[in-house]
């Protein structure tokens, strides 16, 4: 029982990053299909501010529960938390440059898609690396299921 309980971190890390990434994709698929900036940003807005959100209330909660609650369990983990972060704040910094775009007048779909594609490349790349790299950490996480909300955010 209990080790169904702790390989659950892992599943529900994986879980939540697989809806943020279901959510990228279909923003790329509006952008995709559309002809003008203008007539999407409407709909590019409202995404840009739940997924935006999303992804930055993820990372926060991780940055700011998850991540000491594994560096408490695990200290040799600090190098990967510590870089883990940094890439928190390369996605934090791509997603307030689309947030821009998004506000100016002069952005065209094309940008808009090539930015949505910086964005997927790098969060591809940053959650491969933390389920990778926390995986061993995540089956031996000793803290209860009712505190996955405040360790991934309510995504």
């Amino acid at each position: 029982m209990l080790r169904n309980r702790l390989f659950a971190w892992h599943l529900e890390l994986k879980n939540v990053h697989h809806r943020l990434e279901k959510a990228l994709e279909e923003a790329r698929d509006a952008l995709r299909e559309g002809n003008r900036a203008a007539a999407l940003k409407p709909e590019l807005l409202q995404f840009c501010y739940t997924f935006c959100s999303a992804l930055g209330t993820h990372h926060r909660s991780e940055d700011a529960a998850f991540f000491p609650a594994l560096l408490e369990q695990n200290p040799e983990l600090e190098p990967i938390i510590t870089a883990l972060t940094r890439e928190h704040e390369g996605l934090s910094r791509l997603l307030t440059d689309f947030q821009r775009a998004l506000d100016s007048a002069d952005s065209t779909p094309q940008e808009l898609f090539q930015q949505l594609n910086e964005i997927k490349g790098a969060m591809k790349a940053h959650f491969g690396f933390e389920e990778g790299a926390l995986k061993r950490a995540l089956r031996d996480l000793d803290a209860p299921e009712s505190d996955k909300q405040r360790m991934f955010g309510d995504v």
